[in-house]
C-alpha cells in the first residue's frame, strides 16, 4: 500500500469511491478540482497496485484544520485503510507545527466514531439533524 498526495489525474477513481460510499461528501469533478488546488488543503490517497482504494480530505491553516471527507473503496473496507490514513494526516499535521483538527460524523456511524476516539478525538458538540435521514453528527476534535 502506497499513501501519497493526490493529483488531478486521482480525480476520477476519487469520484468512484465517492459513489460507493453514501457516507461520503459527494464532491463531483469540479469539487475535487476545487479542493486539490485550495493552498490549505491536503488531500491523501491510499493505492494498491495502481489503483486509489481511499482518500481522507483536510483543510488546515495556521494551527486549526478540519478533516472535510473520507471515504474507502466497498472492496478494501476493514482493513485498516482508514486508520492509516487518518495517522498519515495527524503526521502531516505535526510537521507543520501541530494543532487543533475537527470533523463531523454521522451520530449512528459507529465504526467511523470508534476509530476517530481511538485515535483520540473526542466529542465536543452535537449538530442535529445535520445529514440525511434525519441524522445528527457529532463533532469532534483533537489537538495534534
Amino acid at each position: 500500500m502506497i499513501y501519497r498526495p493526490a493529483s488531478l489525474a486521482d480525480i476520477a477513481a476519487l469520484e468512484t469511491i465517492e459513489r460507493a460510499q453514501p457516507r461520503c461528501a459527494g464532491w463531483k469533478a469540479a469539487g475535487w478540482q476545487s479542493e486539490l488546488k485550495l493552498p490549505a488543503s491536503c488531500v491523501l490517497c491510499a493505492e494498491m497496485a495502481h489503483q486509489v482504494v481511499g482518500f481522507i480530505a483536510l483543510r488546515f491553516t495556521s494551527g486549526v484544520g478540519e478533516i472535510v471527507n473520507v471515504g474507502v473503496a466497498p472492496t478494501h473496507t476493514r482493513q485498516g485503510i482508514g486508520r492509516t490514513l487518518l495517522q498519515q494526516v495527524l503526521s502531516w499535521v505535526r510537521t507543520r507545527g501541530g494543532g487543533r483538527l475537527s470533523l463531523e460524523v454521522g451520530a449512528n456511524n459507529f465504526p467511523a466514531i470508534r476509530l476517530y476516539e481511538q485515535a483520540g478525538f473526542v466529542r465536543v458538540g452535537l449538530r442535529k439533524e445535520f445529514y440525511p435521514g434525519p441524522e445528527d453528527a457529532f463533532v469532534m476534535e483533537i489537538k495534534v
